[in-house]
């Protein structure tokens, strides 16, 4: 079994209220951030699955996912930075014509980040996977959330070795952005939060080490 098989969360359903943009610190008028992600970004409330928090999984506590990990070390430099996050299961999920769910990411475009972290492939389906059209539509996504051209990009990898992973490598020669490569991540068990949650797929998600690598390898780039 391949590490992205074990990822048994469900792909719909990862926020519930909300929508799929929320904002920290939006008053400040410094440096503004965007977060790109999915459940290892932030996961609403699943007590199903016995996850019952607001922030990446499976992190032990808010501050230790790696969207806050970074934005602590950020804020250290830039005290008045602010970020948002902008959760994206369900272009995942319908990535071959992730374009007709562009407009549910409004008030991420709206929020004119200065700094776009894509930290998401993930859910995309493995089956009749088609590698054409998630490169056209992950650079879709991009150009969407970077209205006006000027923020700086930052992608990564999967965190389990994914074929999109290829593509998002190319993505990121076409254009010259910075990549983190995170897969030889998810495939050492230490990273993860086995023995913390009793689900499996819970359990096969980044844990505190997992998401302080995360972190530290998209820092790196900065």
């Amino acid at each position: 079994m391949q590490q992205i098989d074990k990822n048994t969360v469900p792909v719909k359903g990862q926020i519930k209220s909300g929508g799929p943009v929320t904002f920290e610190k939006a008053e400040n008028d410094g440096i503004r951030v965007m977060f790109v992600g999915n459940s290892i970004t932030r996961h609403a409330v699943a007590a199903h699955i016995g996850w019952h928090w607001n922030y990446g999984m499976a992190a032990s506590a808010k501050e230790k996912d790696y969207v806050h990990l970074l934005m602590s070390k950020i804020s250290e430099k830039y005290a008045n930075a602010a970020y948002c996050i902008c959760q994206v299961w369900e272009w995942e999920g319908n990535y071959r014509n992730g374009s007709a769910v562009l407009e549910k990411y409004a008030a991420a475009r709206e929020f004119n980040a200065d700094l776009i972290i894509m930290r998401s492939c993930e859910n995309c389906r493995k089956t009749e996977w088609d590698a054409e059209a998630f490169n056209r539509e992950y650079k879709a996504l991009i150009d969407y959330l970077n209205a006006t051209g000027r923020a700086t990009v930052v992608l990564t990898t999967s965190f389990w070795p994914f074929a999109a992973d290829e593509e998002i490598k190319k993505v990121a020669d076409e254009r010259g952005y910075p990549i983190a490569y995170l897969g030889d991540l998810g495939e050492d068990d230490s990273m993860k939060a086995i023995g913390v949650f009793e689900h499996s797929g819970v359990a096969n998600h980044p844990g505190d080490k997992g998401m302080q690598a995360i972190a530290d390898r998209i820092y790196a780039l900065l």
